[in-house]
Parts: C-alpha cells; sequence; structure tokens
C-alpha cells in the first residue's frame, strides 16, 4: 500500500484515498505514517523507496545506457552585442548609464555604437 491508492478503510468502512501523515514528537518529525483520507487512522508505515543509485540503473536500463551525444550550444557573436558587454557602461547601484548618450540603458539593449569590452582589454594588453 502506498500514498494515493484507493482502498476501503478497515476503521470506517468507507471508500477513501491513503494518505501519508507525518509523526511528531513535539516540533520535530519523528516518521511517517499512511493513513485514511477521512478518519486519519493509521493504516501502516508507508513502502520504502528505491535507493538512488538502483533506481539510476533501472533508468540508464530503459534509456539504453549514457551512449547520447553531448550538446554544447554557443550563442554567438550576436549575444555578446548587449550594453551589459559595452565599454561606454556606466554601472550605478540605481540604474545603467551609457557614457556616450548619458542615457538610461536596459543591459540587453543594442547599441549600434556598440564596442566589446573585452576586445578593448585584450588590444590594450
Amino acid at each position: 500500500m502506498k500514498s494515493g491508492d484507493i482502498i476501503t478503510c478497515p476503521h470506517c468502512g468507507e471508500r477513501t484515498v491513503v494518505k501519508t501523515m507525518k509523526k511528531f514528537s513535539g516540533w520535530q518529525i519523528t516518521g511517517e505514517v499512511l493513513a485514511c483520507a477521512l478518519c486519519s487512522a493509521e493504516l501502516g508505515a508507508p513502502e520504502k523507496a528505491a535507493s538512488g543509485s538502483a533506481a539510476r540503473d533501472r533508468l540508464a536500463a530503459l534509456l539504453g545506457g549514457d551512449d547520447t551525444e553531448h550538446v554544447t550550444l554557443a550563442p554567438g557573436e550576436e549575444h555578446r552585442r548587449g550594453c551589459r558587454n559595452c565599454i561606454h557602461l556606466l554601472e550605478h547601484p540605481f540604474k545603467l548609464l551609457c557614457g556616450r548618450t548619458r542615457r538610461e540603458v536596459e543591459p540587453m539593449h543594442v547599441c549600434p555604437e556598440f564596442q566589446d569590452r573585452e576586445k578593448k582589454e585584450e588590444k590594450a594588453k
């Protein structure tokens, strides 16, 4: 028997759903028991779940092992063209400003006058 099963309760005799209840000792959880959803009578201890490695092995057997190709995603050059990577960005605790236009900007805004901060630092070295 597990949580969510539909049974006839041996205590109240009604058709009900089994629920999991926590047992407490003061404010500490000491365990779990299965109970009737209608009368809250204890029905026994819940079944133990499979260990992580055994469940992982069953999943690997189901999916055919670890023969899948790993894919890496490269965002491309356009990804870096936002104001957050621009050399003209002035960071302030409450807003971001463009040093060229003196206006408030969004980090993902794409500007036609963009100059990459990292490329500028590489040239300086």
